[in-house]
């Protein structure tokens, strides 16, 4: 489900991977994870951050007006996903950040 991806410099032939679990940690360190790897707009993952960040406050509010098994359904299944789409959202953003700087990537199945 979640691609693993190999950077190489074209020169020096310094590689970084990004493996399926790194979609995990992206989701839940968001800019933190952009900055750690080092390549990526740090901007536009704060800026995805704090949407998600509004977004999950916003449904955890909703959630307190249904019943608790609908609650805990919603929580069980929605909260997960937030991580992943964000996860998914912040790889690319690291994704894009080492093509940008000329790097080659390959796919590490």
């Amino acid at each position: 489900m979640f691609r693993s991806y190999r950077f190489e410099h074209p020169r020096t032939e310094r590689s970084v991977v990004v493996y399926g679990h790194s979609y995990i940690w992206a989701g839940l360190l968001g800019a933190a994870y952009v900055r750690w790897i080092g390549y990526g707009s740090i901007l536009q993952a704060i800026v995805i951050n704090l949407v998600f960040a509004v977004g999950t406050i916003l449904f955890l509010g909703v959630t307190s007006y249904v019943s608790p098994l609908q609650q805990f359904l919603a929580l069980a299944i929605g909260l997960p996903t937030i991580v992943i789409i964000q996860g998914t959202l912040m790889v690319s953003l690291v994704k894009n950040g080492f093509r940008r700087r000329g790097w080659m990537i390959r796919t590490a199945d």
